[in-house]
């Protein structure tokens, strides 16, 4: 057999590899480039021409469809008495107008002829709507601009020319067609464009002509749409109408001529572009040969003869169903697909050659060098047989030939290293197979002995909690009591601080010591659980109760979300520990509250098993949030006692660490497992299972009150979904008939067309056009709706107190109680049967502009929104300088207008001094006003905000009278209150921040008593101020007590500032004056006394909580 070298089969493959592929792609391309040409162009065509044909059917469909608006097009006997009653009453058709020519832009004009020669027309014009009508026995129309039905305030001049509306091409051809039908296209001698007539007549009882209703459509959209379209790059597009005239075209032209009295349109001879005047030819070349209607069927691309080349053409009838006589033709030349194709193939096929040629050459060379390399590797593999050590080629530029050169010299040396390794292992197993038995021995005997310190160790560590509970909390239970006995004795006020101090850092270590003993039970095994009844729900209610302040102080989405039928359907109770299952769930919603700045806090329940095999439910506890996530490095050790996610988490956010670990603990105390879902920087979930028995409890309401719900009809507002689904379950649960709707409009909308009128509505506060008082306000102008009963669900701001009364028949805070909502629902359905409900006083609609809250305090915001919503503004609210940046140039690109805005000086990110330059420098004098509000009182605060463009200057806290004052100055559009003190000056005037005096009054409750004229009778407003100020103040000491710790001047004015700001809105004027005081000397440098004065300042918080809580 002859053996062929290698080097001659590799040059042939390699020669076969480029020449084989190089023939395909150019046979193939030659082959599809001239078969596809038609196809590709009879393609573009028929997509062009299918797409202008539904555009164009589209708009002339929204003609009917704004006639649809008035009467369809088979009207039943009630919609013709309508539209008899309509032509015979001009006043009664006008508001139905105003309304249907809104609907669409091509529509703008909807008007009406009767027998007796008298026209009405409404025409929607940017600025205002164009009224027009002609008496019985007149000649000509008269015109007025209108801003409402009925408004005739600013006429226009009068037509002179005589107008008779029965000798109309829209009246007569309706009345002769006697059915809808378009008139033929003419052109709008006021709007200079084509436009055609949708009317439908109007008969009476006897058969006899009423009158007709149009509707006019103009067709500037239709050129449009042609000329933006993508043929080729000769390629065109024109509409003819029945008479050959052109409707549109893709080429601009001109469709019509203007001569002296009158209009005449263009056919598709007059235009300058060739294709279509080649097109228009063809087609009339078509319609001489064949038949009108065979044509017309003919949709088919057309290849007809183009001097020197071939026009490819595709022609469609339309709009005949809906009452036209239309035809669309769209062509372009062969040449416009062929030419790239043509051009592609010759340089596909130049640079095959060439590929050809260059592989050969490249095959030849490669070959002839690998053969020789090979050679080589065959002499080194003998030599290796051998058991003698080869040459590396060092002289290749071929990897693999050099590693496997090198690989063949490699293992020469390895075998030799391998026989001595052999003899060395073989004598070291041996030496320890003799000394084996010693050391297992020995190693026996050290396991036992670390057994026996381990458990020494775990008997000293029971013992050792033991003590140390005892040792620990008994004197610390002593300093507690005794501090409650001396508290009983006279004392000064200086004393009973002191006193107050000891008890509340006796109880903050006692809750460290708990928590610490705690873990150390478990960890010891001594925590045992209680087996009693659990009431879920109540129990998840209970715990999101706490969090629920700080969730709604951030604006949060706080939701629970138990299904009690259904799939996942959770028991009613449980036995279990409820307090322990209650810690568990406070710990892991806090901190989804913590860590959460914008979005949503929301707790699942769900049962996944009825019966785990011994008898329980196995119950699933999720607790998801929209916050800072967890990065993945982290989770694992996220359960570890005293470890958080990072050192910068741990300053910003507090806590030592302890809680997931306690929490894990004791879900597997209760055969449970906890776990979590993270997306960092999206959200976590933490979940936790628990296996239970099922047991039973008393329902929650009577089966009399529960009965009175049974079958009612609500309407449930929300644009958050899950909202929605949970409370839609929830009402059902009581077998009530549930509709929802994303928005208030979309519920308006609904109430519109439903038959079946709900009973109740519950609506949402925050809903992004329309929320939930502007929704309540429009329910009430409706006399229809005026008295179903509205329910506001909100998760922080509520409006005031004359709104609510006014608009809302009840207010619920999120999360709200099922028994809440129960109560709440029956008292709305049944006020027999929960009380009786005052009636809401009449609604004023006034409305005045928008103003701008831009603070980072979140009780100096509530009091500036209520005072602004008192006085009849609308209120936006930012909450530090970037965002109120935002805010305006947000306003500015939707053309809303902010009137003004009410700026702090002092916030995080953005000051308000910076944030009023860069509205400035961004709008200049199409800036709105803005007004500073500072608890800073001197003049130089004054010229610094004069010297960054503000307008004016408030002062906290802020005075009703002064605010109306400052924006009846800028803005004029209202006046201070009845009963408001006052108005002073707007601008303050200077003064220093005074020291603390011990003649200075704890509390000036007058401050409070003024939120009344904004609250209701349960006083909702003001008790949700003191109970953010009460939240928030502890935090404000903390960040002074940092700044003292750090000895930093500039971190404790700021602090301080905050303080002060808060204190002066709820009237603490002792705890206001101190952090004034304490605030100028930081920004004069370090005062030398800053930490006898901060624990003064906690002193004073001590006293004004007690005396906040004693009036509330």
């Amino acid at each position: 057999m002859r053996l062929v070298p290698l080097r001659r089969i590799l040059a042939a493959s390699l020669v076969l590899l480029a020449a084989v592929p190089a023939l395909l792609v150019a046979w193939t391309l030659g082959r599809a480039g001239s078969a596809s040409v038609e196809e590709l162009g009879g393609r573009i065509l028929t997509h062009v021409a299918e797409g202008v044909q539904a555009g164009t059917e589209n708009q002339l469909q929204s003609a009917h469809d704004v006639l649809n608006g008035l009467f369809p097009e088979r009207l039943n006997a009630a919609q013709t008495a309508k539209a008899r009653e309509w032509l015979r009453n001009l006043p009664r058709f006008e508001p139905t107008a105003f309304v249907i020519t809104r609907m669409s832009p091509e529509v703008p004009t909807v008007h009406f002829a009767n027998l007796r020669g008298e026209y009405f027309g409404v025409e929607a014009m940017p600025e205002a709507t164009k009224v027009a009508m002609r008496a019985m026995h007149g000649t000509a129309r008269s015109f007025w601009l209108a801003q409402e039905p009925g408004d005739r305030r600013k006429p226009l001049p009068v037509d002179a020319s005589s107008f008779e509306p029965r000798t109309t091409i829209w009246y007569s051809g309706a009345m002769q067609a006697k059915d809808r039908v378009f008139s033929p296209v003419r052109v709008s001698p006021e709007r200079k464009q084509l436009m055609v007539s949708l009317s439908q007549p109007v008969f009476d009882a006897d058969g006899g002509a009423a009158g007709v209703f149009g509707a006019d459509l103009y067709l500037q959209r239709l050129a449009e749409v042609l000329r933006t379209q993508r043929i080729s790059a000769r390629g065109a597009a024109f509409v003819i109408d029945d008479k050959n005239q052109l409707v549109a075209s893709s080429a601009g032209d001109a469709l019509f001529v203007e001569f002296p009295g009158g209009f005449a349109l263009r056919t598709p001879k007059d235009s300058a572009n060739t294709i279509i005047r080649a097109g228009f030819s063809a087609l009339e070349g078509l319609r001489a040969r064949k038949s009108e209607d065979s044509v017309a069927a003919d949709t088919r691309l057309q290849r007809l003869p183009l001097e020197n080349d071939t026009l490819l053409m595709v022609q469609r009838p339309f709009g005949e169903a809906l009452g036209l006589r239309w035809t669309l033709v769209v062509a372009a030349p062969e040449s416009d697909f062929t030419g790239e194709i043509t051009k592609a193939s010759k340089q596909a096929a130049t640079g095959g050659v060439v590929l050809v040629a260059l592989g050969t050459l490249i095959a030849f060379l490669l070959a002839r060098g690998i053969g020789r390399r090979l050679g080589r590797l065959s002499l080194a593999a003998e030599q290796l047989g051998r058991g003698e050590v080869p040459v590396i080629q060092g002289d290749t530029r071929i990897r693999e030939v050099r590693q496997l050169s090198q690989v063949l010299h490699d293992s020469a040396e390895q075998l030799q290293a391998f026989r001595a390794q052999v003899r060395k292992d073989a004598e070291a197993l041996q030496q320890a197979n003799e000394t084996l038995e010693a050391r297992v021995e020995e190693r026996t005997a050290e396991l036992t002995t670390s057994r026996e310190e381990a458990l020494a160790a775990a008997r000293a560590k029971a013992a050792f909690l033991a003590t140390m509970s005892h040792e620990i909390r008994t004197p610390l239970n002593g300093v507690v009591g005794m501090s409650t006995l001396l508290a009983e004795t006279p004392l000064n006020s200086e004393q009973r601080d002191y006193l107050e101090t000891i008890r509340l850092s006796s109880d903050q270590l006692l809750a460290v010591i708990n928590d610490i003993l705690d873990f150390s039970k478990i960890e010891s095994g001594k925590l045992e659980l209680e087996e009693e009844p659990v009431a879920l729900r109540a129990a998840v209610e209970e715990a999101c109760d706490i969090a629920a302040p700080r969730a709604r102080e951030k604006g949060l989405e706080l939701i629970i979300d138990i299904p009690e039928t259904g799939p996942g359907a959770v028991p009613a109770a449980i036995k279990g520990d409820v307090t322990r299952l209650r810690q568990v769930l406070i710990n892991l919603i806090n901190n989804a509250v913590k860590f959460t700045a914008k979005g949503e806090v929301a707790v699942h329940v769900r049962q996944l098993k009825a019966d785990d095999g011994q008898g329980r439910a196995l119950l699933e506890f999720r607790v998801s949030d929209t916050g800072i996530g967890i990065p993945p490095e982290r989770v694992n050790s996220l359960f570890e006692a005293f470890t958080q996610v990072d050192a910068s988490t741990t300053r910003k956010y507090g806590g030592t660490g302890l809680g997931l670990a306690i929490c894990k603990r004791l879900v597997e105390l209760m055969d449970g497992q906890l776990g979590v879902e993270s997306d960092y920087g999206k959200g976590s979930t933490f979940w936790f299972t628990v296996a239970a028995p099922v047991t039973e409890l008393a329902p929650s309401f009577s089966p009399a009150d529960a009965g009175r719900l049974m079958g009612a009809r609500v309407l449930v507002v929300d644009d958050h979904a899950t909202n929605v689904r949970v409370l839609t379950r929830q009402l059902q649960l009581w077998d009530m008939q549930v509709a929802t709707a994303e928005s208030a409009r979309e519920a308006l909308d609904w109430l519109r067309q439903t038959v079946a009128r709900p009973e109740v509505i519950i609506t949402d506060m925050h809903m992004p056009d329309m929320d939930g008082v502007a929704f309540a306000a429009a329910l009430k102008d409706e006399p229809a709706w005026r008295d179903i009963p509205i329910v506001l669900l909100s998760s922080g701001f509520m409006p005031a107190a004359h709104e609510s009364a006014q608009l809302f028949q009840a207010r619920l805070l999120k999360p709200a109680r099922q028994s809440q909502l129960f109560e709440t629902v029956l008292r709305c359905l049944a006020p027999e049967a929960a009380g009786a409900v005052v009636a809401p006083a009449v609604v004023d609609n006034k409305k005045h502009a928008t103003v701008l809250v831009a603070d980072d305090n979140a009780v100096n915001l509530k009091v500036a929104c209520a005072m602004l919503l008192k006085l009849g503004y609308e209120v936006r609210t930012a909450a530090d300088g970037q965002q109120a940046v935002e805010a305006v140039a947000q306003a500015a690109a939707r053309k809303e207008r902010i009137a003004a805005i009410l700026m702090d000086v002092n916030m995080p990110e953005l000051d308000g001094l910076e944030a009023t330059r860069q509205i400035q420098s961004a709008w200049g004098d199409e800036a709105p006003p803005i007004i500073a509000v500072t608890a800073a009182a001197s003049d130089e605060d004054r010229a610094r905000c004069e010297a960054a463009g503000m307008d004016a200057y408030l002062t906290k806290p802020l005075q009703v009278a002064a605010l109306a004052q400052a924006l009846e100055k800028w803005i004029g559009v209202v006046e201070a209150p009845a009963g408001a003190a006052p108005a002073g000056p707007v601008t303050a005037a200077p003064s220093a921040a005074p020291a603390v005096e011990p003649a200075a009054p704890l509390m000036d409750f007058s401050r409070l008593e003024e939120f009344r004229e904004f609250d209701d009778e349960e006083l909702t407003l003001t008790r949700e101020v003191i109970g953010l100020f009460t939240a928030d103040t502890p935090a404000r000491l903390e960040a002074i007590a940092a700044a003292v710790a750090a000895q930093d001047a500039a971190a404790l004015a700021v602090a301080a500032h905050a303080l002060k700001g808060s204190a002066s809105n709820v009237g603490a004027t002792a705890l206001h004056l101190a952090a004034g005081s304490l605030e100028t000397d930081a920004k004069a440098g370090w005062p030398g006394d800053a930490a006898e004065r901060s624990a003064e300042l906690n002193a004073l918080w001590v006293e004004t909580r007690k005396a906040i809580e004693g009036w509330a």
